[in-house]
């Protein structure tokens, strides 16, 4: 009885707080949102979630050097798989249209570009 116990206690804990396990870069029209992972991987996948009323190009970069490119229509989701080795974090950079560059920080579960203050 006290095993079936801590069992559904243990199982309650994990359904309260949702693991992230990847990135999720949200773009709205004038906002992004970020979700990320709690710990940090070398090899990590990011989804980009379009939001917005128009078609996105992004790169992402880690100190100026090019990783990817991603292009997402409006209304999908594309999902891109990026190797870090560096100590640095990576850069989501909306190329297209243009919009304020996101960096992509392990363990600060959700933020916003901008930030609201």
């Amino acid at each position: 009885m006290k095993l079936m116990l801590g069992l559904l206690f243990l199982t309650s804990v994990a359904i309260a707080e949702p693991k992230v396990e990847t990135f999720v870069v949200q773009i709205k029209d004038q906002s992004m949102t970020v979700l990320s992972p709690s710990s940090k991987r070398a090899i990590f996948s990011v989804l980009v979630e379009n939001r917005s009323l128009s078609d996105q190009v992004g790169k992402f970069a880690v100190q100026g050097r090019l990783l990817k490119y991603v292009s997402v229509k409006s209304g999908e989701t594309k999902s891109v798989e990026i190797e870090n080795k560096s100590s640095s974090n990576v850069v989501f950079v909306p190329v297209s249209p243009a919009f304020q560059e996101a960096e992509l920080i392990f363990g600060k579960k959700a933020y916003e570009i901008p930030s609201k203050e």
